[in-house]
């Protein structure tokens, strides 16, 4: 049943007078276009230096190949990109306040000859001097905030307000070869083609490793993220992706810097959904996102007060400390409680628009004419009391 007293879809997904909470997550033209212009000039410059320095430099490479008399046999270095996370899952937000940023990964595949311990001939430590030491220069030119190594990826830090994080993974040198020759033979260059040739020469997951500041290499393959993002869109159809972004705008809103990550509230709206689908049958139509945003606050206290498992990696993703759990249960909670307020117990379109402002912002337009209260009847059968059926008269007894 989706019944409630207000509906306020339309303040989420669907005005057109005025841009509806979706449209306002969006990060604007401008800044796409100032995102993409600095990725491919980051991109350009890496590929540049690595076709012509990675091969040359032994401190680059081990077991081996380190020495100056393999340097001949090294083959020359062609990497390639895939941007990743939210960019890729078209799931990315404008931040909510002035200290957040706009996230873009860009990972960066290096393709290489594998050692008999399993572990790839270029080093990790090698592979961030490289990139760090490459970039710094672009970005002094560019005028950007500067580079720095994270655990998992070099970061350029652009102007305030967005940065570029770039993980660098090593995949093996045929197989990826093969995969590129078909992308470029491809006559096609649409997103479903380019995804038939990448599962097709899927690289294998144990040979795709992601290099770490400290100088060791772990397993790790985005594609099984992106996979596992796609099989949820699959399932819920578009409006998964939309439940994603307006939570993650909630807690941009709710905190500062918190511990909540994007994942994790992916991984629990997925929850949600299954804990929902199985009691009411299904999902609403396309036009009821308030109330799945509702109802999906209804079930996130408990499944955030319980563990939530990283859908490929064998890891949590809420091993919180006690008091950071307590504040972000307590949000949840909050949250739940103006949903519904907002959807089942006010019938004033003025103050179901307060309502959702306090948990998700101003960027909730305020539109009290775009919230449809529901008629007479449907609000008496709401609002009903149940029926006091009188206590039974007990006769006493005694037994024995």
């Amino acid at each position: 049943m989706t019944k409630t007293l207000a509906n306020a879809h339309a303040l989420f997904c669907g005005l057109k007078s005025v841009p509806s909470y979706l449209a306002q997550l969006d990060i604007g033209d401008d800044a796409r276009r100032n995102l993409m212009s600095a990725r491919q000039k980051v991109r350009t410059t890496l590929r540049a230096a690595a076709a012509s320095q990675i091969h040359t430099v032994d401190e680059y490479w081990q077991g081996g190949w380190n020495s100056a008399a393999k340097r001949l046999a090294r083959m020359r270095i062609e990497v390639k990109f895939m941007t990743q996370g939210s960019f890729a899952y078209k799931t990315i937000n404008d931040p909510a306040q002035l200290s957040q940023e706009i996230d873009l990964d860009d990972g960066m595949y290096v393709p290489v000859e594998f050692l008999d311990n399993g572990e790839p001939a270029l080093t990790a430590k090698g592979l961030f001097d490289f990139v760090y030491n490459t970039l710094t220069p672009l970005a002094r030119a560019e005028g950007w905030r500067g580079v720095e190594r994270k655990q998992n990826c070099v970061r350029v830090k652009l102007w305030q307000g967005a940065h570029l994080d770039i993980p660098i993974y090593s995949v093996p040198g045929e197989r990826f070869s093969l995969m590129s020759e078909e992308l470029a033979k491809s006559t096609q260059d649409s997103a479903l083609t380019r995804k038939a040739v990448l599962d097709s020469f899927r690289l294998p997951t144990d040979k795709v490793m992601l290099a770490r500041k400290d100088g060791t290499w772990i397993q790790s393959d985005p594609k099984k993220l992106q996979d596992w993002v796609d099989r949820r869109v699959e399932q819920y159809g578009a409006v998964y992706l939309r439940l994603c972004r307006f939570f993650k705008g909630w807690r941009d809103y709710s905190w500062t810097n918190g511990s909540l990550s994007s994942l994790c509230l992916m991984c629990a709206i997925d929850q949600a959904l299954i804990d929902f689908s199985n009691a009411a049958g299904g999902l609403p139509g396309e036009d009821r996102d308030d109330f799945l945003v509702m109802e999906v606050a209804k079930r996130l206290p408990a499944v955030l007060q319980d563990e939530v498992c990283n859908p490929v990696l064998d890891s949590c993703l809420n091993g919180w400390e006690d008091d950071t759990r307590r504040d972000i249960v307590a949000k949840a909670n909050a949250l739940n409680a103006q949903m519904v307020s907002a959807l089942e117990r006010t019938g004033d379109a003025e103050e179901v628009v307060k309502r959702l402002r306090a948990s998700f912002g101003q960027r909730i337009p305020y539109r009290p004419d775009a919230v449809k209260i529901a008629g007479a009847q449907i609000n008496a059968v709401l609002h009903a009391q149940p029926a006091k059926n009188p206590a039974p008269h007990v006769i006493s007894s005694t037994s024995g």
